[in-house]
């Protein structure tokens, strides 16, 4: 005698694949979710440790800050070089990309396109015969047009660097 499934075994066995269907789903998105986060969030890391260490690099070579000056602030940073050819070195905004122009020579971005650098602010923090120091403010943004929760990650980032003495 062969044995059939009633319509109730049925209506369960269809109600445990849905849940076992609807969790391996659900973990599986939330895993695609969390790489997607983590990504992000390198991005926006990796742009910000690359850009403050090469604005410190830069104003560690620097002779002089041209702008901003001392006690002010500006969102852009002019320092003097000893090589003239490089002189002078601009540190700036430019549609949400930092850049840097050094003497005659073009703008070179220093970000990704996919992240987006606000709030950039230089302050002059030098003294009359100090060699000067400024002082670095921004954030970094991934960029997330579409806004997605998974996509956004930030970063404020602020140090201080003193020309060194001597240059």
């Amino acid at each position: 005698m062969k044995r059939a499934f009633t319509l109730i075994e049925l209506l369960v066995y269809m109600a445990i694949f849905s849940l076992v269907l609807i969790s391996v789903t659900s973990f599986f998105l939330n895993t695609v979710s969390s790489n997607i986060k983590e990504s992000s969030y390198q991005e926006v890391q990796q742009n910000g440790r690359f850009v403050m260490t090469k604005i410190i690099q830069e104003v560690k070579k620097a002779i002089r800050i041209n702008s901003p000056a001392p006690g002010l602030s500006s969102g852009s940073l002019s320092l003097a070089m000893s090589e003239p050819n490089l002189n002078p070195t601009i540190i700036d905004l430019s549609g949400g990309k930092l850049r840097i122009t050094q003497g005659s020579l073009a703008a070179l971005d220093l970000t990704t396109d996919q992240v987006v650098v606000s709030n950039l602010q230089f302050t002059s923090l030098s003294y009359t015969g100090t060699p000067g120091t400024v002082r670095i403010e921004m954030t970094i943004s991934n960029l997330n047009p579409a806004n997605k929760i998974e996509y956004q990650a930030s970063l404020d980032l602020k140090s201080s660097v003193s020309l060194l003495k001597g240059q």
